[in-house]
């Protein structure tokens, strides 16, 4: 069984038959996932895995585990044989999913954690376990079971019958976690309603991101030494990092804007502000070539495998993003935050935000370059109080995140708390059941 948040927005928003097809398959694993629910788990075995690889906050987590809690002991359930190699180089014990012993692992775990859905691990092998939640980050655009709220009537009846099939599901799986761990007041209030859940299953405890983009020791087992000097930036250029989202629906030719190299020299001339792309895992890597002056030596484009993106979060003097949850975790550094959204009233029309975009930007978004060129250029020549700065700290204050450090031994050490007491206790590890 395999529901997840992003099944909803796909039957929202075009695929109910796909979906429906998915769920029947899915249905096919309900004896196993009946016989996980009363199997002997073991406290102090815990697994972890991610859909999109050896990244992100259950990583982070798991090496956090590795490190500081020899009591516990860190599985991590890969998708690929990559994905096995890169986690073993970490130190971890790894099995690949689809394996006997990657189901023997899960089976016996007292704890799974998942940040993008339960296809992060096998639910059919999972489900008598503590499920935590991480989530990916902080959903600016609806999510789960808010998806849709308020839209039924631009639905065909067919959509709408499957959507409530669907929902139905998710809520049920989705009663089966028992921490949804949150990073602020904001994601609080979002995991409730999205995940059908009460508040005392949505702690704020900050996220293990949070570790890493602050250069915590998370920071350090990722970073071999100086990311900046390894990435080539000297320790007097002022990096401005670009993380644009994915347009699902859409594409990136319809909204990336053009950037010459003149405008470039009209607007940085004589600064050392450069500027890093990262486009999105699966955006248009040819569209951003003919878009960018990627020749220019203050315009650079960064393959997605070439670093973890957190910890370029940490190195960048300033961030320039549009819908991406990516700005909610850069808030906890307090250095300038640019949006760039030229495409506002198409991506609210077609995905759906919690908010009006004003409520985050200020009004303040940019549509074109010139003038978010020209306002990163002024701020960083007055070193505070411009636009950067008034919008990082209003992205804070709507957030309300938990700032403090160690969010990694936080989250570990309220995951033990709140086991059942037969399992904090232990039992015999999976090795010997």
């Amino acid at each position: 069984m395999r529901p997840s948040g992003t099944t909803l927005a796909m039957i929202e928003g075009r695929s109910g038959r796909a979906v429906i097809g998915n769920t029947i398959r899915d249905l096919a694993q309900l004896p196993a996932f009946l016989s996980a629910l009363f199997r002997r788990r073991d406290g102090q075995s815990w697994v972890f895995g991610n859909i999109h690889g050896f990244r992100d906050s259950p990583r982070y987590l798991a090496e956090h585990i590795q490190h500081t809690r020899p009591d516990i002991k860190a599985h991590w359930i890969a998708h690929s044989e990559e994905e096995a190699d890169a986690a073993r180089a970490a130190g971890l014990d790894v099995a690949l999913r689809g394996q006997r012993s990657a189901a023997v692992l899960q089976q016996h775990a007292g704890v799974a954690v998942f940040t993008h859905g339960f296809r992060d691990l096998d639910l059919q092998h999972v489900a008598g376990s503590y499920l935590v939640f991480l989530w990916h980050g902080t959903p600016l655009k609806r999510i789960a079971l808010d998806v849709g709220v308020g839209r039924a009537g631009r639905r065909s009846f067919a959509v709408r019958l499957a959507s409530r099939v669907v929902r139905w599901i998710h809520r049920r799986s989705f009663g089966l976690v028992a921490m949804f761990v949150a990073s602020g007041k904001l994601e609080h209030k979002r995991f409730v309603t999205a995940f059908g859940t009460s508040a005392e299953r949505v702690p704020i405890l900050g996220s293990p991101r949070f570790d890493v983009i602050r250069g915590g020791p998370e920071y350090g087992r990722i970073v071999n030494g100086d990311l900046r000097a390894q990435l080539g930036y000297k320790p007097e250029d002022r990096i401005v990092l670009w993380l644009p989202t994915h347009r699902r629906e859409s594409g990136d030719a319809s909204w990336l804007p053009r950037l010459d190299a003149g405008e470039v020299d009209r607007a940085l001339g004589g600064t050392n502000i450069a500027l890093l792309v990262k486009p999105h895992p699966r955006a248009s890597w040819d569209v951003y070539e003919e878009r960018l002056p990627i020749s220019h030596p203050r315009v650079r484009l960064m393959p997605v495998t070439d670093a973890d993106v957190n910890c370029l979060l940490h190195i960048a003097d300033a961030l320039v993003s549009d819908y991406s949850s990516v700005v909610c975790d850069y808030a906890i550094l307090d250095r300038p935050l640019y949006f760039l959204a030229p495409d506002v009233e198409q991506y609210v029309d077609k995905r759906g935000l919690y908010d009006p975009y004003e409520t985050l930007t200020g009004a303040k978004h940019h549509r074109d370059w010139p003038s978010l060129l020209d306002a990163i250029r002024l701020d960083f020549e007055q070193a505070g109080g411009g636009e950067g700065h008034f919008l990082a700290r209003r992205m804070a204050d709507y957030l309300g995140l938990n700032n403090d450090p160690d969010c990694c031994r936080r989250i570990v050490e309220a995951v033990i708390d709140s086991l059942p007491a037969r399992r904090r206790a232990g039992s015999p590890s999976a090795e010997h059941a």
